[in-house]
């Protein structure tokens, strides 16, 4: 079972930057993830704080002049919100069998 998770975050995370790498500026990279972390966090109650903390280190470096480097924080970020959804799901169809019976 582990392997399969990880398989499905590996893919998950492969996929994730692809659809929004696209267009817009780094500062609306940044607000995406922004709203997707808010979001997910309202809906599952799962909050991890290394995606904070991911865009933190972004608006820093926006902010700092550094667009390369605050455009690739908002992508792992927003990779960090789908692994956190990911988790929030295999974890709301799983819990029952982790409880004795």
């Amino acid at each position: 079972m582990r392997n399969g998770l990880k398989t499905i975050a590996l893919g998950l995370a492969l996929i994730a930057p692809v659809s929004f790498a696209g267009s817009g500026t780094t500062a609306e990279h940044i607000e995406a993830a922004t709203a997707a972390y808010k979001k997910l966090a309202k809906e599952s109650s799962y909050q991890w704080t290394t995606t904070v903390k991911a865009i933190k280190a972004a608006k820093k470096a926006l902010k700092a002049g550094d667009d390369k480097a605050a455009r690739k924080l908002a992508h792992q970020a927003m990779d960090l919100v789908e692994a956190t959804r990911l988790q929030a799901k295999i974890e709301s169809e799983t819990w029952q069998m982790r409880v004795p019976k």
